[in-house]
C-alpha cells in the first residue's frame, strides 16, 4: 500500500510537472535574434507624401436611400446645392374618376429622413416642375445629369425645415407638405381612366424638386420618398361623392438625384501638389483627396537586408476647429488609384482582412481617420501590382453619392507639424 500511494504522488508530480510550459514568441527560434532589426519610421512631410484635392467624378445616384433638396454655402468648401427627379405610381391597380370628375386641390407630401448644415431659421426656397422626360428603369442616372422639364412652376415654396418635428405618435419625423398647382390634378382627370400603372407614367413622367442658389449658410434636407407618409394627394369630387387619390412612390420607381458644387468662393486649391496645408473631402460627389508615397522604395532599397512591414499605419488628423455645423463624415474609404480612367478604384489587400483591421472610422474623441495599410505598402516595397498598376491612393467619403458630409484634415505641408498626414511603419529588418 505504502509503494501504491508513492507511486501514485510521483505520477501526479510528473503530470504537473508536465504542464508548465515555458511562454514564447511563435518563430523565434527561427532566426537568431541578433540578425532581426525592429524599428519604426515616419513619413509626414511634402518629400515623403504628395498629395492633392481633386473633384469626385458623377455618382451613380439611382435609387438612392434617401432624396435631397437644399442649398449651402458653406465658408470652407463654397456652395452646394442638391435637387432630384422622381416618378410616382397609382396607388391601386387602376383609377376610374367616376362622372363629373373636378379637382379641388393637390398637395406633395414628403416624409423627412434628416438634414445637414443650418436649419436654424434659415429658409430654404423650393420649386417644382413637371418633368417631359421620360425615365426608364434599366437606364443609368447620375449626380450630373438633368431632364427635360415643362417651364411652368407647379409650386414656390420658402420654408425653415423642421426634419425632427414629429407630426404624430406613430412617427418620430416631421412632413413637408407642398401645396401643388391644381392644374395638374386637373390633367390627371382630363386623361381620362387609367387601367394600368404603364397607362399612368406615359402620361405623367414625374416631378422635378429644386431649390434656388443664395447667399444663405443653409442647408440641405433630405427626405424617405418611399415611406408611406410620402405621396401627391388630389383631393377631388364627382356627381356622387367628394374623395381623394394617393399618387406614391414605390421602390422600383425611378428616382435620382442632382448635385451642383461650386468652389469659386472656397478655401480649397485642386490639382495642386505644392499647396497642401489642407486636404479635403466631401459627400454628395464633392471632392476626394489624392495621396502618393514616393519615397517608400528608395527607403527600402537603402536599409541593408530583407524588410518586412509589420504595421503600416496612416494617420489623418481633422483640421476643422467646429463640426457642430458641418459634422464629419462617419465613415471614409481609402482605395488605389488607376488614372487610366478617373473612375477607376482598386481595393487595397488590407481592406479584405476586415473592416475593423482595415480602419477608416471618425474618431469624434480626437478627430482623427486612420487606416491600416500594411500589405499596400509591402506590396509597394516588393514593386508588386499596387505599385505597377496603381498611381497612389484616393481618400473620399464612404457612401458618397447619398452622404452630404464633408471633412479637412492636415495635409503634408501644414504649419502644425505635430497634426500632419503621416505615414507610421513599424518594420522588422533581417539583416544579412
Amino acid at each position: 500500500m505504502k509503494f501504491r500511494a508513492l507511486t501514485l504522488v510521483l505520477l501526479i508530480s510528473l503530470i504537473g510537472f508536465s504542464c508548465k510550459k515555458t511562454t514564447k514568441t511563435i518563430g523565434n527560434n527561427l532566426q537568431p535574434t541578433n540578425n532581426i532589426f525592429v524599428d519604426t519610421v515616419w513619413f509626414n512631410n511634402s518629400d515623403d507624401i504628395k498629395s492633392s484635392t481633386f473633384t469626385v467624378p458623377s455618382l451613380s445616384t439611382k435609387q438612392v436611400g434617401y432624396s435631397f433638396i437644399g442649398n449651402m454655402n458653406d465658408p470652407m468648401f463654397g456652395n452646394s446645392n442638391l435637387d432630384f427627379y422622381t416618378q410616382f405610381s397609382l396607388s391601386t391597380s387602376s383609377l376610374i374618376w367616376g362622372d363629373d370628375a373636378v379637382a379641388d386641390s393637390l398637395v406633395l407630401n414628403l416624409c423627412y429622413n434628416g438634414y445637414y448644415g443650418d436649419t436654424t431659421d434659415k429658409q430654404i426656397t423650393l420649386k417644382v416642375y413637371e418633368i417631359s422626360e421620360a425615365m426608364y428603369a434599366d437606364s443609368t442616372y447620375k449626380s450630373d445629369m438633368t431632364l427635360e422639364c415643362e417651364t411652368e412652376e407647379l409650386a414656390n415654396m420658402t420654408f425653415v425645415p423642421r426634419p425632427l418635428t414629429p407630426i404624430d405618435t406613430i412617427l418620430d419625423r416631421g412632413v413637408l407638405s407642398i401645396p401643388i398647382n391644381v392644374s395638374l390634378g386637373e390633367k390627371f382627370i382630363a386623361s381620362g381612366v387609367y387601367e394600368t400603372n404603364d397607362d399612368f407614367k406615359e402620361m405623367f413622367k414625374g416631378l422635378h424638386l429644386v431649390c434656388d442658389k443664395n447667399d444663405e449658410a443653409a442647408s440641405v434636407v433630405s427626405f424617405n420618398l418611399t415611406h408611406s407618409y410620402t405621396y401627391l394627394r388630389l383631393y377631388y369630387h364627382n356627381s356622387e361623392d367628394t374623395l381623394r387619390y394617393d399618387f406614391t412612390i414605390s421602390s422600383s420607381d425611378v428616382r435620382f438625384n442632382h448635385y451642383t458644387h461650386d468652389y469659386s468662393n472656397s478655401e480649397i486649391v485642386f490639382n495642386d501638389t505644392t499647396n497642401n496645408e489642407k486636404l479635403y473631402v466631401q459627400g454628395t460627389a464633392g471632392t476626394r483627396t489624392w495621396l502618393k508615397f514616393p519615397t517608400i522604395q528608395e527607403w527600402a532599397n537603402s536599409l541593408d537586408g530583407s524588410i518586412i512591414i509589420n504595421e503600416a499605419k496612416l494617420v489623418l488628423k481633422g483640421a476643422v476647429t467646429d463640426t457642430s455645423m458641418y459634422a464629419p463624415p462617419t465613415k471614409l474609404v481609402a482605395a488605389a488609384a488607376k488614372f487610366d480612367t478617373d473612375t477607376t478604384y482598386m481595393i487595397l489587400p488590407d481592406q479584405y482582412i476586415s473592416s475593423e483591421y482595415f480602419g477608416g472610422n471618425y474618431n469624434a474623441d480626437d478627430g482623427t481617420v486612420w487606416f491600416r495599410v500594411s500589405e499596400y505598402v509591402q506590396n509597394l516595397i516588393k514593386n508588386g501590382t499596387y505599385a505597377t498598376d496603381c498611381n497612389g491612393l484616393f481618400i473620399y467619403v464612404d457612401q458618397g453619392s447619398l452622404v452630404p458630409h464633408r471633412w479637412a484634415f492636415h495635409g503634408p505641408e501644414s504649419t502644425s507639424t505635430d497634426e500632419r498626414i503621416s505615414l507610421q511603419i513599424i518594420y522588422s529588418q533581417i539583416l544579412e
